[in-house]
């Protein structure tokens, strides 16, 4: 049901993806339309220093719904009916959704929000955003192991542990995705090769207008730098140049889902182990 009542009703897109997939890239591109805006958005002439931002609401939030959902008659079910705390949670979230819109973006009518931690927390999103739309962007785990042992990450030491969470969030949003009524996924490699194509395609999908200018901030948008925390920016391929027995790592943990989405095509090297 939407909720007719929320200032962003059937207006806010959620970005899903690992990280190092390209979601901060993604994000960047589509606030290039005038009508979308958030807390990371780089619209106003004044703010473009400003490193985009990813809230982290709904992992915030994650204790409070598990205690609405603890059995027994204690926790937050004892003074509010589903339907209620669910529109509570909604109103606490829209608020902060249209403070940072007003700040980062000059209220624009749309909102955009791509904290990481939202692949973990898709429950959360559905049941209280199920007007929202949901774009999981996916990119070679082999890119994204390579690109997320570069990045400083205190607690990504391995090869092993990048290649698993890579594993664990595909499975997650791709298990998930069932609750979610507007989602759509999109290749990073698809996007790197057709950026405004693919964007523009997204508009439509959202149902957007897409004038000449909005084509023309997209084109613009494309040679924005954006977040690139060890990268050198949008590329595809570069596991190529990864340690052997990293990438014999990455095989055996995420050669199954790789195959499955399609990267391996039969040449990969065999690393004995």
């Amino acid at each position: 049901m939407t909720p007719q009542s929320s200032v962003f009703a059937d207006r806010t897109i959620f970005v899903l993806g690992n990280r190092r997939s390209g979601t901060t890239w993604l994000a960047e591109l589509l606030f290039a339309h005038p009508e979308i805006g958030g807390a990371s958005a780089r619209v106003r002439s004044d703010l473009d220093d400003v490193i985009p931002s990813e809230p982290l609401i709904f992992g915030a939030a994650a204790k409070l719904w598990s205690n609405y959902s603890r059995p027994g008659r204690d926790g937050i079910a004892a003074y509010l009916q589903p339907e209620d705390f669910i529109a509570a949670f909604r109103a606490f979230s829209d608020r902060l959704f249209e403070a940072g819109n007003k700040r980062y973006s000059a209220g624009a009518p749309w909102y955009l929000e791509k904290s990481p931690d939202n692949v973990e927390r898709l429950s959360i999103l559905a049941a209280t955003y199920p007007d929202a739309w949901n774009v999981h962007i996916v990119r070679d785990g082999r890119d994204v192991v390579r690109s997320m042992m570069r990045a400083p990450f205190d607690e990504v030491t391995t090869a092993a542990y990048a290649a698993s969470e890579w594993v664990r969030t595909i499975r997650w949003v791709r298990k998930g995705s069932w609750r979610l009524p507007r989602f759509r996924e999109l290749r990073y490699e698809e996007l790197l090769r057709d950026p405004v194509g693919q964007t523009v395609a997204l508009f439509e999908w959202l149902g957007l207008d897409v004038t000449d200018e909005v084509v023309e901030r997209v084109r613009t948008a494309t040679d924005r730098p954006v977040a690139k925390m060890g990268s050198t920016g949008p590329a595809t391929g570069r596991w190529r140049d990864m340690d052997p027995d990293d990438l014999a790592v990455v095989y055996e943990i995420a050669g199954e889902v790789l195959a499955e989405l399609g990267y391996l095509d039969g040449s990969e090297p065999v690393f004995p182990r």
